[in-house]
């Protein structure tokens, strides 16, 4: 048998926007009177001027008419949407009922938060009377939902109590009940985002465009209704400046009017630009694994009947990749065959074998051998020479190139034009030499490709005819040989160098070097690629005058002996000339270092530590330095 129930009662319910009740009707296009009827319905589509990308019978396939349902069940709610709900307690007995109030409480899986506390103990409710509220919560958290309400009131005291304790011991009087609405909150948007990095040559030698990030977003409807997005807005970190590529002109943006409806499972991509408020010379670089926040993606939407959505994502992040470790390839020995192999080749059957010792044991000497007459004292102790430490080496010096000014307007074939670059170096005081000035000089080399030239064909007999023969080549294949051999001309003249003189022979290991500074004392590699295809096309913008260009002397110190990274530049210019119209690469460009001394005076002349190379140090190089649209 149940016991008496309370005296009040609690309804809840979700406040939702109605929608629009389906009903199909026909439509007669044959027919004007219809057609116009149809066109006139404030539901129909059908006008003058269709939707951009829908047909003009679109009413026709949703069956919507002029009337208006409320939902019939709880629905669903999506993330970033508002949830209201109304709560109304009625009062079920025919007396008054004093100190009713009403506790609302949203609860996740991490947090509690109370949504509103109404009435109190001045509050008194009439017989049959009501007492409704309405509350609002954003919802900002995926996964199960609780909508935890709390009753409180007075018992009136000539009535029979309610069998249990009250509410608190001071006041047994007071009576409780209370009662939860679980629902699911799902996800409305799939927002999925990749990072791209300038890779051109012409972007990594901009100092203010190899630091952007381009960061690209997918967004895609996950919700069974249509969405239109009122707001897009990328909002960066304070280390970043942010340029919206979705704007159209100056403020339209690239989806607006019909193109800012989504329907469910359409996807869309948006285009942000971040560039970094503060830049170096020397590009910085980050350890791989490393997770660099960019900025949050604040969207805002409006669904069915205009009902609000605003979802702020988490923190966009660029991740440096982690290289993929190196694979040694798998042999395709088996495993017998590697035993074999290891342990060497085995022996002839029958062929007498040594004995083998124990590990350290000497070999057996033979008799009459000089090492049993010679005594251990014959042989003379080996001085022992004092350990010296060797120097360390000198660090490394960092090579970057940037380009101050490309003008792009005035490329036109057959006019010179001049690109002004800067060249950057970076270095670290050597240990125990930090008061010491270190001068080095630096040469730009112009590079190309090999130069190749074509034999020319000569006319050959023909081969005799010979009878069938059964022998075959030692090794068994023939090679067919072209008929139009090459010639290149690079290790023909270093041949022919070799040959000429004999300190040229002595350096022929050196990739053919050959002296062109001014003091005859560093020899730098020949103008040319490295593992270039020798039968490429050659470049259509030729290098204005010298493959080699010397600058002035760089001092790579710092006063004060401090040991921070030293940054020097040295600006220059190159003069190139266009000879075809069209897309072109300008380049390449080659770093020797010629000359490193570290002096510990004022005077170039004493107090040298360190002097000339006797063959130049490449630095680094680039085969193509930027790319440029040639103008007829």
């Amino acid at each position: 048998m149940e016991g008496p129930a309370h005296l009040l009662t609690l309804k809840v319910m979700r406040v939702s926007r109605p929608e629009l009740a389906s009903a199909w009707q026909p439509f007669y296009s044959s027919s004007p009177s219809f057609s116009a009827h149809s066109t006139a319905s404030v539901v129909s589509l059908q006008g003058t001027a269709p939707l951009l990308g829908h047909p003009k019978t679109l009413r026709d396939l949703t069956h919507a008419s002029e009337l208006l349902t409320l939902p019939s069940s709880f629905g669903s709610i999506q993330l970033g949407e508002t949830f209201s709900s109304c709560l109304c307690i009625n009062n079920e007995a025919q007396i008054d009922v004093e100190a009713v109030s009403i506790k609302v409480e949203m609860q996740t899986a991490t947090t509690k938060v109370v949504l509103a506390e109404y009435g109190g103990p001045e509050h008194k409710l009439a017989p049959r009377a009501t007492f409704e509220n309405i509350v609002h919560h954003e919802i900002k958290e995926l996964g199960q939902h609780v909508l935890a309400c709390a009753v409180t009131y007075r018992h009136p005291p000539h009535m029979r109590q309610l069998p249990g304790p009250g509410e608190t011991a001071e006041d047994p009087s007071l009576q409780t009940f209370r009662k939860f609405y679980k629902f699911a909150v799902t996800n409305p948007l799939s927002v999925k985002t990749k990072v791209h990095t300038p890779r051109s040559p012409s972007a990594l030698l901009f100092q203010a465009e190899r630091e952007k990030v381009f960061l690209e977003v997918h967004i895609q409807n996950l919700t069974q209704e249509p969405m239109h997005f009122e707001r897009m807005l990328f909002e960066c970190t304070d280390e970043w400046d942010v340029e919206d590529a979705n704007i159209l002109g100056d403020t339209k943006p690239l989806f607006s009017g019909a193109q800012a409806l989504m329907q469910p499972q359409d996807t869309r991509q948006y285009i942000y630009i971040l560039t970094p408020k503060l830049t170096s010379l020397v590009p910085v670089t980050l350890s791989p694994g490393t997770v660099v926040p960019l900025g949050r993606l604040d969207i805002f939407w409006r669904s069915s009947f205009g009902e609000p959505g605003r979802l702020l994502t988490s923190m966009l992040s660029r991740r440096i990749p982690i290289p993929a470790p190196v694979q040694i390839p798998a042999s395709a020995l088996p495993p017998y065959l590697k035993r074999s192999v290891t342990n060497g080749p085995p022996s002839r059957p029958q062929s007498p074998q040594l004995n083998q010792s124990r590990p350290g044991t000497p070999p057996p000497l033979r008799p009459g051998s000089p090492s049993q007459i010679r005594s251990p004292s014959a042989v003379p102790p080996r001085p022992q020479s004092p350990f010296q430490p060797l120097a360390a080496p000198p660090p490394e010096i960092e090579v970057g190139l940037l380009i101050r000014d490309l003008p792009r307007d005035k490329v036109r074939v057959d006019k010179p034009f001049t690109i002004p670059l800067t060249l950057v170096l970076s270095t670290f005081p050597p240990q125990g030499r930090e008061s010491s000035r270190r001068i080095v000089k630096i040469v730009v080399q112009h590079l190309q490709p090999p130069r190749v030239f074509q034999l020319p064909l000569t006319s050959t007999p023909a081969p005799r005819t010979e009878t069938f023969s059964p022998r075959l080549p030692s090794s068994g294949f023939s090679t067919p040989s072209s008929t139009a051999p090459t010639f290149n001309y690079a290790i023909a003249h270093q041949k022919l160098a070799a040959v000429a003189s004999p300190r040229q022979q002595a350096l022929s290991a050196l990739e053919g070097a050959f002296f062109v500074s001014e003091n005859d004392v560093a020899m730098l590699p020949p103008p040319y690629f490295k593992g270039q295809d020798e039968l490429k096309a050659p470049p259509t913008v030729l290098y204005v005058g010298s493959s080699v260009l010397s600058l002035p002397p760089i001092e790579l110190s710092r006063s004060g002996g401090s040991t921070d990274q030293i940054v020097k530049v040295q600006d220059f210019k190159l003069n190139y000339l266009p000879t075809q119209k069209g897309f072109a690469t300008v380049g390449g460009l080659r770093i020797l270092l010629v000359e490193d001394r570290f002096m510990n005076g004022s005077d170039a002349e004493t107090g040298i530590l360190g002097g000339g190379l006797s063959q130049a140090r490449m630095l680094k190089e680039w085969d193509v330095i930027s790319e440029v649209w040639v103008l007829p």
